[in-house]
């Protein structure tokens, strides 16, 4: 029996830069069921053609070990569920399309080690290394231990380090912390970024600077945000 999701192959033959029109070429030889079920409009999935590094693949492999060694299952299983789990619940998908770690869209992949990584930070999951060396995405993986209140460096419990100075006399809990840059430090990283500047810790561990903060984070640390209206509200824990 066909499936009712009739997918097929094709390739990009063209782009018009001025209309933002893309030609597609694409070889069909089912006649009967284009005719049948009366095929007039097609869904487009662009596919990644970027090749799928080494390191992609072992970092995967290792938020895996570290999610099977918490979970008691073995890695090959932990792999086939994470994958599940993530095309169900990131991408609304089935099963069905099912994806290998060795030849899938590095764009894929990457959306795939986020969800781990975001995974092992709900679930507090201990890990053999810290998560900033196996992360593509360094300032979404900032922001998400933003939201779990991890230590960006290290994955241990942090506060918000303030990038911006607040300043001698302002009172943290009367200024307005929406936009201000931030980043998640436990106590020991967040000395050292005191002590040796923010330039040299950013390029120490590879940052990219820090994060703006938004009306989430001020709800979970208890900042004074801006309301739409321009007022200022405070936020409590």
């Amino acid at each position: 029996m066909k499936s009712p999701i009739d997918t097929i192959n094709g390739e990009i033959v063209s782009y018009d830069e001025r209309t933002g029109t893309v030609t597609i070429r694409a070889s069909y030889t089912d006649w009967p069921t284009m005719v049948r079920r009366e095929y007039s409009k097609v869904l487009i999935r662009m596919v990644d053609g970027r090749p799928l590094s080494d390191k992609q693949r072992r970092a995967c492999y290792a938020l895996l070990r570290d999610i099977s060694d918490y979970t008691g299952q073995g890695t090959d299983s932990t792999k086939e569920y994470m994958k599940i789990k993530f095309l169900a619940e990131d991408l609304g998908e089935t099963a069905e399309q099912i994806f290998s770690l060795s030849n899938a869209p590095m764009s894929l992949v990457c959306a795939f080690q986020r969800f781990l990584v975001n995974f092992i930070l709900d679930w507090d999951i201990p890990t053999r290394r810290p998560l900033l060396g196996l992360v593509d995405d360094i300032r979404d993986y900032v922001y998400a231990c933003l939201v779990h209140k991890k230590c960006a460096i290290c994955g241990t419990r942090a506060d918000l380090h303030h990038v911006d100075r607040v300043g001698m006399g302002r009172d943290r809990e009367e200024i307005i912390h929406d936009g201000m840059e931030c980043m998640p430090l436990c106590r020991l990283h967040h000395q050292e970024a005191h002590q040796i500047g923010h330039d040299t810790f950013n390029e120490k561990y590879h940052l990219d600077g820090g994060i703006e903060i938004d009306k989430t984070i001020c709800k979970i640390y208890g900042l004074k945000g801006r309301k739409e209206n321009g007022k200022a509200a405070s936020h409590t824990h």
